[in-house]
């Protein structure tokens, strides 16, 4: 399977697709805040997106591929946690409970 990098960044909603080249199907899509996120983790670099060479031009597919991936993945966990622990509305703080050890005097040095 081939596929081609559609990049849009000098736009007010910049954004990045990658594109199956046989068929057209959209197959990933990166919108501006997940675009600066992938930049700041470095999963690539937009120096990449302008390169002719035809390995880094695959390597960069298999970059936004796995980006894509992982981006998913960490959506399905977020929703899983919220799942087993719904957010009640009030502050999200663990309430402080001290060790009983600190609420006994401590011996002064003499």
């Amino acid at each position: 399977m081939t596929f081609y990098v559609n990049a849009w960044l000098d736009r007010v909603d910049p954004f990045i697709s990658l594109h199956n080249r046989q068929t057209g199907e959209q197959v990933a899509r990166f919108d501006k805040a997940e675009l600066q996120e992938c930049i700041e983790q470095g999963d690539f670099c937009l120096s990449e997106l302008c390169n002719p060479c035809q390995r880094v031009q695959q390597e960069l597919v298999k970059c936004l591929l796995l980006a894509r991936c992982s981006h998913d993945v960490k959506r399905q966990l977020e929703n899983i946690y919220r799942s087993f622990f719904p957010h009640t509305g009030g502050a999200a703080i663990i309430p402080f409970r001290p060790k009983q050890a600190a609420l006994q005097p401590q011996p002064q040095f003499a």
